[in-house]
């Protein structure tokens, strides 16, 4: 709970006019203390109306914020339910292409079979870089 002013000024420069902007943020929950006394002589029962809203006004705030972190922890995990699948995806897909170098290997093809494998190495590992230095920029 906090009051922030914010002042611009009027700048005269070679016909040139900015105009004066002045804007002021309460984020206090409960009004000053002269405008309360003031509604109290309009209706003496007021204070304990204003407590009683200022409190709802609180418990809705922190409701907001736990609703907030609730699905920033969804989101959170959702994220790493995703990472962890994407993972086992790479993995799979690198070992089947090992196991797909080794049959054709062992069928007699060693020239496709080196290449497959080779290349299945040199795009994983590709992969991998891409992977770890996009993490390093976010």
């Amino acid at each position: 709970m906090s009051r922030k002013a914010e002042q611009n000024r009027v700048v005269h420069q070679d016909n040139q006019v900015a105009v004066e902007q002045t804007s002021i943020y309460d984020d206090s929950l409960l009004p000053p203390a002269e405008e309360l006394s003031k509604l109290k002589e309009l209706d003496p029962d007021i204070i304990n109306w204003v407590k009683k809203r200022t409190e709802i006004e609180q418990d809705a705030r922190i409701e907001f914020n736990q609703g907030k972190i609730r699905l920033m922890n969804k989101n959170m995990k959702h994220v790493f339910i995703e990472n962890v699948i994407c993972i086992l995806a790479a993995f799979i897909i690198i070992v089947s292409g090992i196991l797909f170098s080794s049959y054709f290997i062992y069928k007699g093809l060693n020239v496709e079979g080196t290449i497959f494998g080779g290349s299945t190495l040199v795009i994983a590992a590709m992969v991998l870089i891409r992977w770890r230095s996009n993490k390093e920029k976010e």
